[in-house]
């Protein structure tokens, strides 16, 4: 879907006549005359960010393990779709169809989400960043339908990407990512022993504040640029 806006003027005006057209499965329109929301400059800007926090994060994978892992591939995986929703038409030779990604990245929020209550069933703690993991691919899908948008969800996502953005350029979010949905805690071991029952955590020791802070704005943005063109 989002590919397939660049080249074209991405605008709005109050009281203006609208040129309707179809990009991506999704019904926006166009308005002469008016500012660009994303002009393909910028497109091409935020591609090349997004192939750069791609980089980063694949690296990230080679050097971690366990659940660590896991979460740098849904990094890797959130922009990689970033990449081709911002890439300009022009530069997009793969043709992908909007449907699929819409359908791996929900296939992927249903399947943490399936995790994540297996993990409870068994009484094991969860780490919280799992949820928001959760959240992002379900907006990865939510950007990638070709329904439409809502306004109030969408502007909610682009608070909750902002809000995220914050967290990570303060580095406040390795607090968030000691704290776990449920469970935790200390427990006693049938030897006597005291045993700490806690959830993996997920940021590793590399400095992800600003790969991270590119990514959730770079997310919010083409929320933001799609409801207005919606």
């Amino acid at each position: 879907m989002g590919h397939a806006m660049n080249g074209m003027s991405m605008s709005h005006a109050a009281g203006s006549s609208h040129m309707p057209m179809s990009m991506g499965g999704v019904k926006m329109s166009a308005v002469p005359g008016a500012t660009d929301i994303l002009p393909s400059w910028l497109a091409v800007l935020w591609t090349l960010a997004f192939i750069a926090i791609l980089a980063i994060h694949a690296r990230h994978i080679a050097q971690t393990s366990g659940q660590r892992r896991v979460w740098h591939s849904g990094h890797v995986a959130m922009a990689l779709g970033m990449i081709f929703m911002y890439a300009p038409a022009s530069l997009d030779s793969y043709g992908i169809p909007a449907g699929f990604w819409q359908i791996a990245f929900a296939d992927a929020a249903l399947a943490i989400l399936a995790w994540v209550l297996y993990e409870a069933l068994q009484r094991r703690p969860v780490n919280v960043l799992w949820l928001t993991m959760a959240i992002d691919m379900g907006a990865m899908a939510y950007m990638w339908s070709p329904t439409g948008f809502q306004a109030p969800l969408t502007w909610l996502l682009v608070a909750y990407f902002a809000l995220q953005g914050g967290l990570w350029v303060t580095d406040r979010m390795r607090s968030v990512d000691h704290r776990t949905l449920w469970g935790g805690g200390a427990s006693i071991t049938p030897g006597g022993a005291v045993a700490l029952d806690a959830a993996e955590p997920l940021v590793c020791f590399s400095d992800l504040r600003f790969s991270m802070l590119a990514m959730t704005l770079g997310m919010a943005y083409m929320l933001a640029a799609m409801q207005l063109m919606s």
